[in-house]
């Protein structure tokens, strides 16, 4: 005889924990990006500029959700955690872009 305590309850649907969906879409860009460099290296400008819009992605989920539905994109205060996103995203695209082009 089982004890109640321990009886089998009826699964119920749970919502999905959806908060780290942010992190993982920035996180799969960037990926991209560098997947795209490594594989294809006479267009790797492309592949660093994709990584530097995933960043600036990434600051501008931080800006529009909420701390709690930014998941790991909330370190600090929101105001901090958009100017290093965006300023590192902005700073790597305009050196990508400065970069003289490799002769082949």
């Amino acid at each position: 005889m089982s004890h109640p305590r321990y009886r089998e309850q009826p699964r119920r649907m749970r919502s999905r924990n959806l908060h780290n969906l942010p992190v993982l879409l920035v996180l799969a860009c960037a990926g991209g990006g560098l997947a795209y460099s490594f594989v294809m290296p006479q267009h790797w400008l492309r592949g660093v500029l994709f990584m530097a819009g995933a960043l600036i992605l990434g600051g501008f989920l931080r800006m529009v959700l909420p701390a709690r539905q930014a998941g790991l994109l909330a370190v600090r205060g929101r105001a901090v955690d958009v100017l290093c996103y965006v300023g590192v995203g902005v700073a790597i695209w305009v050196v990508g872009l400065l970069l003289p082009p490799g002769r082949s």
